[in-house]
């Protein structure tokens, strides 16, 4: 079996873009010489993602990843991987250019699984759960009362865990604690509650949020500070009780073993549509490791969410899974079989691959620069 076309696609709706709702995407599209389909996606700039596949051959540290897997038997992920890595060497060891393999990397498993026949769960050596606890994530309204008035409706519809955060979190501590009593008031005493801190706060700032947050009972307060800030993360997370959480911006196991082994998280969020499948499984052994579960990081579709629950099924220690519960019309379109919670929990697909099937024509009708 042989890779005989790579593609990688800009998609854009035609809505504004929401606090939960980007209008825009990047999916890797590759198929083999028989004919079998693979699809990834990645939560990055997509026409920058699109450079790095189509870029030409230059030599052996500094190619793009169309030149460098044409040709090859897209079953073996690891050899891939290695190439991929070799290949950028040159122009990007990190960001959109991780993101870009963490794509492919995607689209080469779902191959390999379809191949197979089997799900991802089935190649990652066996599903340790079927279902996952999932939390409801959704945008702040404007005022205290909107968002309590939000958390009341996600409770109604089912969900035992939500989360909420970014902006107006951020310079105003008093309405800062008015929003999260807000929330804890729509959600009722026996909900998980989440904060998104969304980058707002300084260490100082984020132990004064903690303080205050205490008395509402917060499941954990995620990304309070400055992504690669490592030395607060670690301060922060001795200083208080609350679980802090963090990670969804990194690409690298090289970026994402300092919060690890510095202890300075207890919940480690990992996207796959940023690291890929094969870096994933790194990851989280080292989180293991040090016993620290991992969650996913789902913003963007449900490619993302799908390799992600077959991820979290085979590694052995993870916290809640994120859905988005936001409207947004690509997400909406473009998985026939979207997975869907039922009273909380989403089962992990178990069909060959990633297990859900791409609606081509909501494909071809969101692309762009074709």
């Amino acid at each position: 079996m042989k890779i005989r076309s790579l593609e990688a696609l800009c998609l854009a709706g035609t809505g504004q873009q929401g606090a939960y709702g980007a209008p825009y995407g990047s999916i890797v599209r590759i198929e083999t010489d028989d004919g079998l389909v693979g699809y990834g996606e990645t939560d990055s700039m997509p026409n920058v993602i699109q450079a790095i596949v189509d870029a030409p051959y230059l030599n052996q540290l500094m190619s793009g990843l169309r030149a460098l897997l044409i040709g090859q038997d897209p079953r073996e992920t690891a050899k891939l991987w290695s190439l991929m890595c070799r290949g950028t060497t040159n122009y990007g060891r990190d960001g959109p250019t991780r993101h870009a393999m963490a794509a492919v990397d995607i689209a080469l498993w779902d191959i390999k699984g379809k191949a197979a026949g089997k799900p991802l769960h089935a190649l990652l050596g066996g599903a340790q759960r079927k279902e996952l606890r999932v939390y409801a994530s959704h945008p702040l309204g404007d005022t205290p009362e909107q968002s309590r008035d939000h958390a009341r409706r996600l409770v109604e519809a089912g969900f035992g865990a939500i989360k909420f955060g970014w902006h107006p979190l951020g310079p105003d501590p008093a309405l800062d604690t008015e929003i999260v009593r807000a929330l804890r008031a729509g959600a009722g005493d026996d909900i998980d509650l989440l904060i998104d801190g969304g980058m707002a706060w300084d260490l100082p700032a984020a132990i004064d949020r903690c303080r205050r947050f205490a008395e509402y009972d917060i499941y954990w307060l995620e990304e309070p500070l400055p992504a690669y800030d490592l030395n607060s993360y670690a301060a922060l997370n001795q200083a208080v009780d609350i679980q802090i959480a963090a990670g969804e911006l990194a690409s690298t196991y090289v970026e994402l073993a300092p919060l690890i082994e510095g202890r300075a998280v207890d919940v480690l969020q990992v996207d796959l549509s940023r690291t890929g499948l094969t870096e994933a499984m790194r990851i989280a052994e080292l989180a293991n490791l040090n016993g620290i579960p991992c969650v996913n990081h789902t913003y963007s579709y449900d490619l993302n969410l799908a390799v992600s629950l077959h991820f979290m099924a085979t590694i052995d220690l993870v916290s809640l899974c994120e859905y988005q519960v936001t409207p947004n019309e690509i997400r909406d379109h473009l998985i026939v079989d979207r997975p869907r919670p039922v009273d909380g929990w989403l089962a992990v697909p178990d069909g060959p691959g990633l297990g859900v099937t791409v609606d081509e024509s909501a494909l071809e009708r969101f692309r762009v620069n074709r």
